[in-house]
């Protein structure tokens, strides 16, 4: 039982740590267009995450982890309150958190030890979405939360733990990506069978900040898992 437990909390943990960052921001917009080469899509996406670390310059998150295990009839609440300051200063405080000691000691714990450890924007650089690390291809024009996107699929020029097979959705004018959806290029751990990440934005005053994360396993033995994070922001200092 040790042992199985084990391995669903590593689950938890590997599959989340590739998307607790917290936000991506808004550039300039361009208008909505019907036809565009997906290279221009690209160029736009990357001058946007170029643009993005420059302009922000602080912030302050309220964030709810809530995780569960039906099989064993295991859940965990955490709330966190984040602060971000550049160049690289990232800060979490616990404001509340009840459940399973098992989860909170050794999934949001370790999620929030990793995310302290890998905020550096070198970290970053590495995992980014980018032409640098992922090829894409052009699926086509959507409209996502009553705006234009769209709607790519990728996959990693390199296969590691914190890659993903899947698709993203552009945002058509502010080109900031409005939503991740997919499966990690490696397994997280022995035990996984399958973990499908899906991640959401919301644009707030002509700015994409995360608003949810949302992860579910099919772990060996375990059975199904499910891990979500929501964010709500209190503070969101920017650059002239």
């Amino acid at each position: 039982m040790c042992s199985i437990r084990l391995g669903m909390r590593h689950s938890f943990l590997k599959t989340l740590i590739l998307f607790s960052g917290v936000l991506v921001i808004s550039q300039v917009a361009y208008p909505a267009e019907n036809s565009i080469p997906l290279k221009t899509i690209l160029d736009r996406m990357v001058a946007h995450n170029q643009w993005q670390d420059a302009y922000l310059t602080q912030y302050t998150a309220l964030r709810t982890f809530y995780a569960d295990n039906s099989r064993f009839n295991l859940d965990a609440t955490l709330v966190v309150e984040t602060a971000f300051q550049q160049p690289e200063s990232v800060e979490s405080k616990v404001i509340r958190q009840e459940g399973s000691s098992l989860i909170r000691e050794h999934v949001f714990d370790k999620i929030l030890e990793t995310e302290h450890e890998t905020h550096t924007r070198a970290s970053k650089k590495e995992v980014d979405i980018t032409p640098d690390n992922y090829d894409f291809r052009l699926v086509g024009k959507e409209v996502c939360a009553d705006r234009p996107c769209y709607h790519l699929e990728m996959t990693p020029k390199h296969k590691d733990k914190y890659s993903l097979e899947g698709e993203i959705w552009v945002d058509g004018e502010d080109f900031a990506i409005s939503r991740i959806l997919g499966t990690p290029s490696k397994r997280p751990s022995f035990w996984t069978a399958h973990t499908e990440i899906d991640r959401r934005y919301t644009r707030v005053d002509g700015i994409w900040l995360t608003e949810s994360i949302d992860s579910r396993s099919d772990v060996f033995v375990a059975g199904p898992s499910h891990l979500k994070i929501d964010y709500k922001y209190t503070t969101i200092r920017t650059g002239n």
